[in-house]
């Protein structure tokens, strides 16, 4: 006796398993033979591209003309003092696209990541260390933090920093690890079908399920340019259709 489908089956079970604050599995079945695939290798090329994050763009220090000067009771030059800046990961607290933060130490200190907290901005990775000042240093700096996607290289922000600040090659992707592995799973004995298992880790700005949750948007809203040749808005979710028989 053969099985004849009408509509393809519809999975129907999620589950989130959350290793830690930045790492998380999550776990969708059951699919028909082929279709796991179909739909996890683009959502994971979404994940990793079009997540959005926060990166210092442009910085100004007091006393420096370019990435290459030093600065009098900073162990570090600014070149050094620029890497340990970008190593930071920062999240704009309100919805502002962009911030402007000014500091100022001076005197012996370690000065690291977490000092740079403030009303405006949070860091994720307070541990990192950003410069080491001496008795008579005196650091005053400005930096922008911007939210993006991907990377852009600092030769593109150039015309969008002030002509006195430094720019900075932007790493916006908050997602460090996406990974997807498509494992058979039973379906009323019938072993042709797969749920896909997907891995995601962050750097800590967003939670990996919010991660996989704007994919998703994103997917939808790139598939909403059809509706210029259908009209997508009358098209309801397909019940699951009975499988009809023949002998």
């Amino acid at each position: 006796m053969k099985k004849i489908k009408v509509a393809p089956f519809l999975p129907s079970e999620v589950e989130v398993n959350e290793i830690s604050e930045t790492r998380a599995e999550v776990i969708a079945y059951p699919f028909e033979d082929g279709y796991a695939v179909t739909l996890a290798h683009p959502l994971r090329r979404l994940v990793l591209g079009s997540s959005i994050g926060y990166a210092p763009i442009s910085l100004k220090i007091e006393g420096a003309a370019h990435e290459f000067d030093n600065i009098r009771g900073m162990h570090e030059d600014v070149a050094v003092f620029i890497i340990n800046l970008k190593n930071i990961r920062f999240k704009i607290k309100d919805e502002s696209d962009k911030v402007e933060l000014k500091y100022s130490f001076s005197g012996h200190k370690e000065v690291t990541a977490e000092d740079l907290n403030n009303d405006q901005i949070e860091v994720v990775n307070g541990d990192l260390p950003l410069a080491t000042l001496n008795e008579d240093a005196e650091l005053n700096f400005t930096v922008v933090i911007s939210k993006g996607i991907g990377y852009v290289p600092s030769e593109d922000l150039r015309e969008d920093v002030a002509k006195d600040s430094i720019a900075l090659d932007a790493f916006f992707t908050p997602v460090r690890k996406a990974n997807y592995k498509i494992e058979p799973v039973l379906v009323e004995d019938n072993p042709n079908f797969e749920k896909i298992v997907f891995t995601i880790q962050t750097d800590g700005q967003i939670e990996p399920v919010d991660a996989l949750k704007e994919a998703v948007n994103t997917m939808y809203n790139q598939m909403s340019v059809l509706n210029k040749a259908f009209d997508l808005s009358a098209v309801k979710m397909v019940e699951q259709a009975e499988e009809e028989t023949v002998d």
